[in-house]
């Protein structure tokens, strides 16, 4: 298959300058009194590498998405793509034209009409005034900003310049392109009429390289991806792997960093078990039940308190609620002591796939004690005992139902 991206060993450093300003001791009375000190100055340099021998390949019409946390070289690793920068090591191979948005407004000259700004992308991207202007009409329609053509865009909201930049990037046939995060500054409508859009533009076998927070939109949008982890990436894989290796990371909070302090009630421990074995990976197997429990304390009586825990998605949808208090609500009013909560997943409940378990307290319609920090990401292995030869388990949702299946014959 056609590369339309190659990037190899791609390294970037930057170099950061440390300054110390402190107050001379020889200053005169009058100095003193006027604040004028003189400051003398403590300079170092230090070297900083966003990226660290970056490797990978993009085939032509495929949709990547790149994920990781705020700071792990995400945006470097698009700038060097875009050729806002340049590596300090490594190259990179581009087949094709590249559009890019990094950010609000790139590439519009603040002082131009939103008219001159369309067509001086398009000369950018190597296009003629007359090619440009055959495509004008389908990228003011899509951008939705036909009353304020003819306006400075430096005058334009931040979601009328995402929507004519994003129109642009779309409309004037890129080869690639590389999107950073701007579609969370646009609304609802226009992200999912954006998202149609890329996934249009890839099946007329473009490229698309998206980075997002948001890992709804990345599974929505793209099909693989690579997770970068203080500049560096792991492999390339399906996206559903990506995001669930991320969220690990990004919620990587266990039971060892207990106890979450509150006025009211401590959260000592969390425990995520099977078997009675601790699994430090939490992968369990998804035909065996999974053990959950809590130790808490409380500090003083406590009406209306409920305690318990939520399994969600990795994309943050709650898939289930189980609070002591909703099958006891004897339990709602707590004593002063300490307490351990037993619970369980059944066994062939959970499909094949990542989880988060949030353990929640609270004092009903008054405070939320833990306040979504106690998270313990979790990985469901496929049960035996069903008969799905599909790969991608998640296509059947997220819990195993057993209805009770009756079948009679009623005709010859």
């Amino acid at each position: 298959m056609r590369k339309s991206i190659i990037v190899e060993k791609v390294s970037k450093k930057f170099r950061i300058h440390h300054k110390m300003e402190r107050e001379s001791q020889e200053v005169g009375l009058l100095g003193k009194l006027l604040g004028r000190g003189r400051m003398e100055k403590d300079l170092s340099d230090e070297d900083f590498w966003a990226l660290r021998d970056i490797s990978f390949e993009v085939n032509q019409g495929e949709r990547l998405a790149i994920v990781g946390r705020n700071g792990a070289g995400k945006s470097t690793l698009l700038k060097i793509l875009s050729r806002v920068m340049s590596p300090t090591a490594g190259k990179i191979l581009i087949r094709g034209r590249l559009s890019s948005l990094l950010e609000v407004g790139t590439g519009f000259h603040p002082d131009l009409t939103g008219r001159e700004n369309v067509y001086l992308n398009g000369a950018l991207l190597g296009m003629s005034r007359s090619e440009v202007r055959q495509k004008f009409d389908a990228i003011v329609d899509f951008a939705e900003v036909e009353r304020f053509l003819d306006v400075p865009v430096k005058r334009y909201s931040s979601g009328m310049y995402v929507r004519l930049a994003f129109s642009v990037s779309a409309f004037l046939e890129p080869d690639i392109v590389v999107l950073d995060e701007v579609l969370s500054v646009g609304d609802a409508s226009f992200q999912q009429k954006s998202y149609l859009k890329m996934r249009e533009l890839a099946s007329q076998g473009r490229t698309v390289l998206f980075v997002s927070h948001s890992m709804s939109a990345v599974k929505d949008l793209c099909e693989s991806a690579i997770l970068i982890e203080n500049g560096r990436i792991k492999e390339k894989t399906k996206v559903d792997d990506a995001i669930g290796d991320y969220m690990r990371h990004a919620m990587h909070i266990h039971g060892a960093n207990m106890p979450l302090e509150t006025e009211q009630v401590d959260l000592l421990a969390l425990h995520v078990t099977q078997s009675g074995r601790k699994n430090p990976n939490y992968n369990f197997e998804g035909d065996e039940p999974v053990d959950v429990e809590l130790i808490y304390h409380v500090k003083e009586n406590l009406q209306h308190f409920r305690i318990g825990f939520y399994v969600k998605t990795v994309f943050g949808d709650m898939l289930i609620r189980s609070l002591l208090a909703d099958r006891n609500p004897e339990m709602e009013n707590a004593r002063p002591g300490t307490y351990r909560l037993q619970a369980q997943i059944p066994a062939d409940f959970l499909v094949a796939g990542d989880y988060v378990l949030e353990v929640h307290g609270s004092q009903f319609g008054v405070q939320d004690f833990f306040s979504s920090n106690a998270l313990q990401p979790f990985r469901i292995a496929r049960p035996k005992l069903f008969n799905i030869q599909h790969e991608r388990e998640q296509a059947f949702g997220h819990i195993y139902l057993d209805p009770g299946w009756s079948q009679e014959q009623i005709s010859g």
